[in-house]
């Protein structure tokens, strides 16, 4: 649910720190459970294993004392006997055996109970087997004499053998419940540190300004936290790459539309001194003259803006045809090219590439228009589009005066003009050179069969794993 959504309906916003806690706790307390269950059943197995141990033991304590016993009932003439007097408080308080004889039917020689109740156990069931005896449950067993003339039978109520249990069970219960406590205390103080580096992050992001584009610095981060502090300080840079490119802008920008906003300003003077119909229709030429060159720089300048805010920001790329641009470019210059009597000669093959149509239209518009300002009236521009050696190519030439070697890397320089006297705003290459810088294309001058410039423009293939605009 969005923050918004839940604190307009009232439910509370849980911390991550918080929801660590508790999905902690609940697995803990599982496994707290489950071992401590297990511990349990296994002590509780281990008690009664014992206590078999035990019973067994004494049976054959018993076995080998009440051979002397019988032996002086029948020298003395007695028959069967009660022991009670002779016996140990606690093992007759704890156990009732019986001592048997082996013949056919047995008869019962000694016992420490009521001889009247007959056997505690089937005389075939050798060993150890729970069942009731005198109105309860009790362990049994049933064990032969080493000679096969005694049967030896015990029963142990299992009432008694339960407080042993019980009682381990309350130990292991306290100490479950003092290290569940312990363990908590310790994995929420490890989760604290562990998202301590979110909550010095979430802090410096809360208390600085929106101007403030300073990286955020945290000490030893987990490793899940380090691709998320990188990922926002890049952001913050490129933001403030941004933010410094524009006022660059801004503050060139203004310097240079001085010229063409005085050079406006002179000419509307000139248009009002004028004194002759002829005087005035020239001095409204040179002003609509000047306003046209005002009004191209501008549209430089918010063309050369708006990529610089792509290039600061890396916008995303979709697949193209250059081919198709290109047309379209050559469509809208056309008439241009007419009233300049130039005349365009295009080559067009199929071509795809990745990138951004605004930029790519910028790029091709501003190469043609170059060679129409400096190619001579009457010339011929040849725009070429093709495959080559797996790359993607537009190649603009001109008729003009071309660029000497030693200047080939100041023209691409903002508000950088070769010849002064041109109309040309020194933005144009710029342009260019930005729209290539997104694309990963790079840019080649050189010496055209028209006599004047030729600029090709290298874009990789759509095939090319690394054809996408710089992200």
């Amino acid at each position: 649910m969005p923050l918004e959504k839940a604190a307009a309906t009232g439910m509370p916003v849980w911390s991550l720190q918080r929801r660590l806690l508790l999905l902690v706790a609940i697995a803990t307390l599982i496994a707290w459970l489950a071992g401590g269950a297990a511990t349990y059943f296994i002590s509780h197995r281990q008690s009664e294993l014992l206590s078999d141990q035990r019973m067994q033991s004494v049976a054959q304590t018993l076995l080998t004392l009440t051979d002397h016993e019988i032996d002086e009932m029948r020298l003395e003439g007695r028959g069967l006997i009660r022991v009670d007097e002779d016996q140990d408080p606690a093992l007759a308080h704890r156990y009732r055996y019986q001592v048997w004889s082996a013949a056919s039917p047995p008869q019962l020689l000694l016992t420490n109970g009521n001889p009247k109740t007959g056997p505690i156990a089937p005389f075939d069931q050798v060993g150890f087997v729970t069942r009731q005896f005198e109105g309860a449950a009790a362990r049994t067993i049933v064990a032969w004499s080493d000679d096969r003339a005694k049967i030896l039978q015990i029963a142990e109520p299992l009432e008694l053998r339960e407080p042993f249990a019980h009682a381990a069970f309350g130990s292991l219960f306290v100490l479950f419940l003092v290290s569940l406590a312990a363990l908590l205390l310790v994995e929420a103080w490890m989760i604290g540190r562990a998202t301590g580096a979110l909550q010095e992050s979430a802090r410096q992001l809360t208390q600085r300004s929106p101007s403030d584009l300073r990286p955020i610095e945290v000490s030893s981060p987990p490793r899940e936290v380090q691709p998320l502090v990188r990922e926002i300080n890049a952001l913050f840079r490129r933001f403030a790459s941004a933010l410094e490119t524009e006022r660059r802008f801004t503050s060139s920008a203004a310097h240079e539309l001085r010229t063409p906003l005085a050079a406006v300003k002179v000419h509307a003077q000139v248009a009002q001194l004028t004194r002759t119909a002829p005087e005035r229709k020239q001095a409204l030429e040179q002003l609509i003259l000047a306003i046209d060159r005002a009004s191209h720089m501008v549209d430089q300048l918010l063309t050369l803006s708006r990529l610089d805010g792509m290039l600061a920001l890396r916008t995303g790329a979709s697949p193209l045809r250059l081919d198709v641009i290109a047309g379209h470019v050559i469509d809208e210059v056309r008439p241009l090219l007419g009233r300049r009597g130039q005349r365009i000669e295009a080559d067009l093959s199929p071509c795809e590439i990745n990138g951004m149509e605004f930029g790519v239209a910028s790029l091709l518009r501003n190469l043609i228009d170059n060679a129409m300002r400096y190619g001579p009236a009457g010339g011929e521009i040849r725009v070429t589009v093709a495959p080559r050696d797996g790359h993607r190519l537009a190649i603009v030439e001109d008729a003009g005066p071309g660029i000497p070697a030693e200047e080939r890397e100041h023209v691409f320089e903002r508000f950088y003009r070769l010849f002064s006297d041109s109309d040309g705003c020194g933005i144009g290459l710029s342009i260019v050179r930005t729209v290539a810088e997104v694309h990963q294309a790079r840019i080649e001058l050189d010496q055209s069969e028209l006599g004047g410039l030729r600029v090709s423009v290298v874009f990789p293939s759509v095939s090319d794993p690394h054809t996408h605009p710089r992200a």
